[in-house]
């Protein structure tokens, strides 16, 4: 792994779905258990501020405010250590661009932008590798749009997103 060298900030473009997390990448289930001690089966184990989360082991049940817990908190660093694996990297400074479902977008938005950015900086360990995330921003798009937001300069011509969640 590399330690980022620069101060370029990456867009990490993320799907808050209600049955699934999606990146540019990856796509996993939102389920989210979290111990107090660490687990015994630990292949998607999220470590922050001393809890340990189980990652994707089932989906997260329907609420109407993804900001009543910390679960998609716990799901963004998930989805940003996947994304830093793939990019071979450790440490980065990080704008987020995240998906809400359109019809919440205009009345949730600021909201989840707070929530996203509640903190400056993160460190955890995702399957086993530490990372460490200064967060430089966020946007908040309809579902979907994020998760192809860092690629929008490699589309040429129409183009056409399709939003395969868990039921909408």
């Amino acid at each position: 792994m590399n330690i980022l060298n620069h101060n370029t900030p990456i867009i990490i473009g993320i799907d808050h779905g209600y049955g699934n997390i999606k990146t540019a990448n990856c796509c996993f289930k939102t389920g989210v258990a979290s111990f107090d001690k660490e687990p015994t089966f630990k292949s998607n184990l999220l470590v922050y501020e001393g809890r340990y989360y189980l990652i994707g082991e089932e989906h997260k049940e329907f609420t109407a405010d993804k900001m009543a817990d910390s679960d998609y908190y716990i799901l963004t660093l998930a989805a940003i250590g996947r994304e830093l694996n793939i990019r071979k990297q450790i440490s980065a400074r990080v704008h987020l661009a995240a998906g809400l479902p359109l019809t919440w977008v205009s009345e949730q938005k600021d909201a989840f932008k707070k929530y996203l950015l509640q903190k400056d900086s993160a460190d955890f360990t995702f399957r086993g590798v530490d990372y460490h995330v200064d967060f430089v921003g966020a946007d908040i798009f309809p579902q979907g749009f994020a998760a192809a937001a860092d690629h929008l300069r490699d589309f040429h011509g129409v183009n056409m997103l399709a939003g395969i969640g868990n039921g909408t």
